[in-house]
């Protein structure tokens, strides 16, 4: 009988153990999840005091006479490169560089075009246009294959 009641006892402490750790596990997850929210809130909070602390660094530098000095130059800067591009687009050495390029493309485009005549071999647009004519035909045999194989 001493030993029945033993093992009730040693059951009943098992089992008291086993219900409070799984207490404290439960407990522990929702311990995390609070941090976790509470870490999302702080996170939060952060980014919109240092959202607000750049719009107001952003605003002090704008009012600063140094500041708006250098805004002021990098706008005449950049006129000026926009000016000056388009000045040397208008130059006659440019404008005939332009020319000179585009002579050069059109003639090393005929050599191309020369060679590959010559060697037997089709040009880039020739096998465009082969490739058009094989997708048309190949349209019409599957066109042809549908019409046969209704009326069969």
């Amino acid at each position: 009988m001493a030993r029945a009641t033993t093992k009730k006892k040693n059951g009943n402490i098992l089992e008291n153990g086993f219900e409070r750790t799984r207490e404290a596990w439960s407990q522990l997850g929702e311990d995390f999840e609070e941090l976790q929210k509470r870490a999302e809130k702080r996170r939060k909070e952060l980014e919109k005091r240092t959202e607000k602390q750049i719009k107001k660094i952003r605003t002090e530098l704008k009012k600063n006479s140094w500041f708006k000095q250098a805004e002021k130059r990098r706008k005449e800067l950049e006129k000026r490169a926009e000016k000056f591009r388009k000045d040397v687009e208008k130059s006659a050495p440019y404008q005939r560089a332009e020319e000179i390029r585009a002579d050069a493309t059109n003639a090393i485009e005929e050599q191309v075009d020369t060679l590959l005549e010559n060697l037997r071999i089709a040009s880039q647009s020739e096998i465009s246009k082969l490739e058009r004519k094989v997708n048309g035909l190949q349209r019409k045999v599957r066109e042809l294959e549908k019409t046969r194989g209704k009326a069969a």
